[in-house]
């Protein structure tokens, strides 16, 4: 199984505790922590919402591949167990988490299933730790490991 996991994000000053998920997970999946930015998010984040819905949509539309989740704030709500459930079956999933304005309209058409961490506006940072950490739990819930008790 492969994971990739997409952020719209400038460097990779991420809790340490990502690639300790990652490394954990191995033994399930294939997982990649991948960041997208350059000139041209920079430019349109500083113009307009709009615009940064384009910048992030050029380099997204590419990566649509396997099975697509987006996160959204108005995603659907899972538990552990649901989120485990979106990781069966499918032998590569692709994970997309916005830019500062978040999903574009029309690139949340493309996925196959909208998720909400919360309903809270959260970091990337944040964001992306809570991610692999639920990636981990489904994994371990799917291969019956005692993490998730």
């Amino acid at each position: 199984m492969q994971i990739l996991v997409h952020c719209i994000q400038k460097n990779s000053d991420d809790f340490k505790e990502i690639n300790e998920y990652i490394k954990m997970s191995s033994k399930w999946a294939d997982i990649k922590d991948i960041n997208k930015f350059n000139s041209q998010i920079a430019k349109a984040q500083s113009l307009s919402k709009q615009n940064a819905h384009v910048a992030y949509d050029n380099v997204y539309m590419p990566c649509v591949d396997g099975f697509c989740i987006g996160l959204d704030e108005k995603g659907d709500e899972l538990d552990s167990p649901q989120f485990a459930d979106l990781l069966k079956d499918n032998q590569k999933i692709s994970f997309f988490i916005g830019g500062a304005y978040g999903l574009s309209s029309e690139f949340k058409s493309k996925m196959n299933r909208l998720v909400s961490l919360s309903r809270l506006t959260l970091a990337h940072k944040i964001a992306k730790l809570m991610l692999f950490e639920q990636i981990f739990r489904g994994l371990c819930i799917n291969a019956n490991h005692p993490y998730h008790k």
